[in-house]
């Protein structure tokens, strides 16, 4: 799915999605076995290969993000699968706790197919996201990361945008490559808090 032919999720399917990642998150804290989604349960736009990013903040802190940028499984098991991955094997944080439930949030974003963007500098990329507040993948030689369009609500200004962007790739703040790949896309989300 390119931007252009990007297709939006309504609410109801978002809030089927959001339920899903919650059940995923509380498998891990019950005795009983959590199975992944039933797929008869669900709407043709939600069985369609879909890539997907789970987000989980506790006080408002990240505690996990893990996702995709390849659709290659039906979209109802991806969202399941990165609401396990970013809950308990996202490295940068210990694994969730049962006390950090209370104050759990947990966003799912539904990402529509990355488009390369030609530019042929720094400041070309800068001028265009000025305009346009996408999710944004920058890859040169084996380094990659990639910045969800959420990430403009702390970071409003284009040019740091991308500086740490770059430096969460591991590079220099100022790195700069004539081989560097600039791909966007832009999302569906909900946001919802983690309830029993």
């Amino acid at each position: 799915m390119s931007a252009t032919s990007f297709q939006h999720l309504n609410k109801g399917e978002l809030t089927q999605l959001l339920d899903i990642a919650r059940d995923a998150i509380r498998g891990h804290f019950s005795d009983e076995l959590i199975l992944p989604p039933r797929l008869d349960l669900y709407g043709k736009k939600l069985l369609q290969p879909g890539a997907s990013f789970v987000t989980l903040k506790v006080n408002g802190k990240l505690q996990g993000c893990l996702g995709t940028t390849l659709a290659h499984s039906p979209l109802v098991l991806d969202v399941h699968n990165k609401a396990r991955a970013s809950a308990y094997q996202d490295r940068r944080f210990m694994p969730l706790c049962e006390e950090q439930l209370d104050q759990l949030t947990i966003e799912v974003s539904v990402l529509s197919q990355p488009e390369v963007l030609s530019v042929d500098s720094e400041q070309a990329l800068i001028a265009h996201l000025s305009n346009n507040k996408v999710g944004v993948i920058l890859s040169d030689n084996h380094a990659q990361a990639l910045f969800l369009p959420q990430v403009w609500e702390q970071i409003r200004q284009p040019a740091e945008f991308v500086r740490q962007l770059k430096i969460k790739a591991g590079w220099q703040g100022n790195y700069w490559s004539p081989t560097m790949t600039v791909k966007t896309f832009i999302v569906d989300s909900i946001t919802g808090k983690y309830h029993y």
